[in-house]
């Protein structure tokens, strides 16, 4: 099977203290990943514990000390800046534009992606319908909770229809039933072909055999004093019992309900 993601040896370091009295932490040491394409890597860790600086260097946002990264089978680099098409990072980070409309949002991630005009409103449309946004298309971004911006930070990552996707906590600010929704989003991408590597909260809503079928390979990794070790015994998975179906869209949910959920006041 084709590695979407390869990474050997990775090192990073960060200065920490003050001038005059700082020294190097190591986040991180000799970092060795293979990520398959149609794969789902679930990386649990403390916080402060590195989780953000191996996506980004997996993604290619970020330099490594030392050590490289290879994409789709190509040549391993140094230098991660100079990566493929086809990777999408998504975070937990707010959308910097509060003042656009959801759909609004996403044609601007759309244009700034240099994704193929013809193709931007048949993507957005895709992204809202999948991640159970349609119906609030038209809310402001400032308006939505932490469910409505991990929905939308998610469908942004959507519209590269992406080989690699890469997941650093997106769902930190989920209710259980949105979690897992989002969930069942990123294993449908990876039934697709995708290869997925998540980092944070959402790797507790993984653990569960409600949605782990067995068409999807899943591994789980601990990373703890820079390293990444697989977990020999997974943790006890969580039980969810829904109250309503989990490929339920939010339209089909009441007013109220999805309100409070997309942080409406």
């Amino acid at each position: 099977m084709t590695n979407c993601l390869s990474l050997r040896g990775v090192c990073k370091s960060y200065q920490a203290g003050v001038a005059g009295c700082s020294g190097s932490v190591a986040v991180l040491r000799d970092v060795d990943l293979d990520v398959s394409l149609g794969e789902l890597v679930a990386v649990a860790s403390g916080v402060g514990a590195g989780k953000t600086t191996l996506l980004m260097c997996s993604a290619g946002l970020m330099r490594p000390d030392r050590g490289t990264v290879a994409w789709f089978g190509r040549p391993h680099r140094h230098d991660a800046t100079a990566r493929p098409d086809g990777i999408a990072y998504a975070c937990d980070r707010p959308f910097p534009y509060g003042f656009l409309t959801v759909r609004e949002a996403l044609e601007y991630g759309a244009v700034v992606r240099d994704l193929p005009i013809g193709h931007c409103a048949t993507r957005v449309a895709d992204a809202l319908e999948r991640t159970s946004l349609a119906a609030f298309s038209d809310r402001r971004v400032d308006s939505l909770g932490g469910a409505g911006l991990a929905r939308l930070s998610i469908a942004t990552a959507l519209l590269q229809q992406p080989r690699l996707l890469l997941l650093d906590d997106v769902s930190s600010g989920c209710d259980a039933s949105t979690a897992f929704e989002l969930v069942t989003v990123i294993r449908w991408l990876a039934a697709q072909g995708a290869g997925v590597v998540v980092a944070g909260a959402m790797t507790q809503w993984l653990r569960s055999s409600d949605v782990l079928p067995s068409d999807v390979a899943t591994r789980f990794l601990t990373l703890s004093n820079g390293r990444l070790e697989a977990e020999h015994e997974p943790r006890q998975p969580l039980v969810h019992r829904p109250t309503q179906p989990t490929h339920a869209r939010v339209a089909e949910v009441s007013h109220h309900s999805a309100a409070r959920e997309l942080g409406a006041s």
